[in-house]
């Protein structure tokens, strides 16, 4: 697809990182069984390992995500730990002061999709790679530290799905939909809108200069490939705030 492409001066905005904090040391407390660790908050992320009952871990941040029930009771609080893994609030016996997680401080580069070449397969977030979804599914993944198609927020199950039902989505989820762009933001194409097709579309925005927004996506002017563009903000549907910080 063909879509108008301005020059001009671009402004770099860096996300903000939030200012390091004391971090929370707990033991894991279940029925007797490990407790297990995924790479994100909830069941859908894959195991990295496990947590013996009675073993110290440290909480570095929370967030508010699937309920998980355990020896302590029900919860929707997931901690994630220093080296990366998360746990179950439900199997941690304290509570925890810890802030809700913000963004990782990466600073993504151009190119650096880990499904490049090998496009049409299930990725780890259970979108087909190659696709716009997936390439902005990696740049969630890197500035929010975790992202799934079917992930959860506050207790509430989503679907992210095609391109066009992202928008929606978010919403539901309580992510904040807007008109402002912003470094680290999505951008979203509604179906059969500013070049999209009936699909629709969504790409990362790297860079704003006023209502001049450059994006990185996959699947637009390069089949299932990488591409950059300068589009007019009228040209973009909406803005979807996932990542902490934007």
């Amino acid at each position: 697809m063909r879509s108008m492409l301005l020059l001009g001066a671009v402004c770099v905005v860096l996300l903000a990182v939030p200012a390091a904090h004391a971090a929370t040391v707990a033991k894991i407390d279940t029925t007797g069984d490990p407790a297990r660790l995924r790479y994100g908050p909830g069941t859908q992320y894959g195991v990295t390992g496990s947590a013996a009952n009675g073993q110290s871990v440290t909480i570095v941040c929370t967030t508010r995500s699937e309920p998980a029930s355990g020896k302590r009771g029900a919860s929707l609080v997931w901690n994630k730990l220093t080296n990366g893994s998360w746990v179950a609030g439900a199997y941690v016996d304290t509570g925890t002061t810890e802030p809700e997680c913000g963004p990782t401080g990466a600073r993504p580069g151009a190119d650096d999709y880990p499904y490049r070449g090998n496009t049409g397969v299930v990725d780890r977030w259970l979108m087909f790679s190659g696709q716009c979804t997936s390439w902005v599914a990696w740049r969630m993944e890197q500035l929010n530290g975790y992202f799934h198609n079917y992930g959860w927020r506050n207790g509430i199950q989503g679907h992210w799905g095609d391109a066009h039902q992202w928008d929606d989505n978010a919403t539901r989820l309580g992510y904040r939909v807007d008109r402002t762009p912003k470094v680290g933001a999505i951008a979203h194409w509604n179906a059969n809108s500013g070049g999209a097709s009936g699909l629709g579309h969504v790409a990362y925005i790297s860079a704003v200069n006023g209502t001049i927004v450059t994006v990185q996506e996959y699947n637009w002017n390069v089949d299932r490939g990488f591409g950059t563009r300068e589009v007019p903000l009228d040209r973009i549907s909406t803005i979807i705030h996932y990542a902490a910080g934007t």
